[in-house]
């Protein structure tokens, strides 16, 4: 996997100005606040996976409680992405159209602690929200699934999904089919320093807890985040 490094804001725009999604149809993006951690989804994760398909088992028992807070879609595949958003163990991994999304979560948690951003060509296979959910059973490998807008965070973030069958499979490294003699994966490092300084730009764009999630617990974090600032 080829690696960059930006040093400062410059070298941050210069670097991401090469890359654009298109709707989607292009590369992804997706920040982790710290550069250490696996490119897995959470029920690809020691605590929360379960074998031999049993994660879908648990996005099922979700589905049938959670009717009691909202209306789910009818489409299987659209309700597991809304139970990524609020928190579920599921096989998706969220990544985005939008590379400053991106580095706003590489960059809001973890201060201290170098962080990352993935630069992803779009997977060769992808899902419809209204396909048969059986597929994701059976399916080996990764898949990209762009969900049409089901939820404000969704929209707001550029949301997009890799969809990992089994949830420990992880994304394979191959060649690029936009460049010659490079891979279909970037990983861009992010200093601790240069942390805060992505933040104030962020933020100068409109890119913040409040506009990525457009509800009370956004605002509240955002407010919470100014007044660490101010100490």
């Amino acid at each position: 996997m080829k690696i960059a490094k930006p040093k400062n804001l410059k070298e941050f725009h210069n670097l991401f100005r090469s890359f654009r999604s298109h709707d989607g149809f292009g590369h992804w993006f997706r920040g982790q606040s710290n550069s250490s951690w696996n490119l897995l989804p959470k029920a690809g994760r020691k605590e929360y996976y379960l074998p031999d398909n049993r994660d879908l088992g648990r996005y099922n028992d979700w589905r049938q409680q959670a009717v009691a807070y909202c209306n789910l879609p009818t489409s299987k595949i659209e309700g597991l992405a809304i139970a990524q958003h609020h928190g579920l163990a599921t096989r998706l991994l969220d990544w985005t159209m939008n590379p400053l999304v991106a580095a706003y979560f590489c960059c809001f948690e973890n201060e201290a602690i170098e962080g990352a951003i993935y630069i992803l060509e779009i997977p060769s296979e992808l899902i419809e929200g209204d396909s048969n959910f059986d597929l994701i059973e059976n399916y080996i490998g990764v898949l990209g699934y762009i969900p049409k807008s089901i939820s404000p965070r969704v929209l707001n973030q550029r949301g997009i999904f890799t969809l990992h069958c089994n949830a420990k499979c992880e994304i394979p490294l191959k060649e690029s089919r936009f460049w010659d003699e490079k891979q279909n994966m970037i990983k861009v490092f992010i200093e601790p320093s240069l942390k805060k300084e992505v933040l104030e730009m962020l933020d100068d764009y409109g890119i913040n807890r409040v506009t990525l999630f457009p509800d009370l617990d956004g605002l509240s974090m955002h407010v919470n985040y100014k007044t660490k600032q101010i100490k």
